[in-house]
């Protein structure tokens, strides 16, 4: 017993210096359990005026009618959405364009070939031959990248184009 004495009267400092740490800690332990013990009683005094407004059940019954019609607005965009995505998928994304000269004796690249792809490569390639007499003006449907009419290398390479880069 006497030892422990000794051993406690050496070490007072360092035991004191401690219990003051110890001390410190639980006072900050006790200010942030103070100020949340305070946010949840401001909570539940502002609860307890609502309730005092009004039955619990009107209130909830509110609360659940609030819920259905923001569920119902959210089922309108959900459908809104979809309808757009179906939308977008058939607008003119890609465009490729080909510039140049169909005849020798004419200067300058006048005529042209402009493809206009959805997101599926469907759409047109328009081409536009300029001669100097006189100007003609195509258009072919374009499904999934291919056309059922016979494509001049202009026409394909204004498709090949739009494929590779989209607006």
């Amino acid at each position: 017993m006497q030892n422990l004495l000794d051993i406690i009267g050496k070490n007072t400092a360092l035991i004191i210096s401690f219990l003051i740490v110890l001390s410190f800690i639980q006072f900050i332990f006790i200010i942030v359990i103070n100020s949340r013990f305070l946010k949840l009683n401001r909570t539940y005094k502002k609860m307890i005026k609502t309730l005092e407004k009004g039955d619990v059940f009107d209130i909830f019954s509110k609360i659940a009618t609030e819920n259905e019609e923001i569920k119902d607005k959210l089922d309108k965009l959900h459908i809104d959405l979809n309808g757009l995505d179906r939308e977008v998928k058939t607008a003119i994304k890609k465009v490729g364009i080909v510039r140049y000269n169909a005849f020798s004796d004419v200067g300058s690249d006048l005529s042209f070939s402009i493809a206009l792809l959805d997101s599926n490569d469907n759409g047109i390639v328009l081409s536009g031959i300029y001669g100097r007499n006189e100007t003609a003006t195509f258009a072919k449907p374009i499904e999934r990248g291919q056309s059922k009419y016979p494509l001049s290398a202009e026409e394909v390479q204004a498709i090949e184009r739009a494929k590779r880069k989209a607006l």
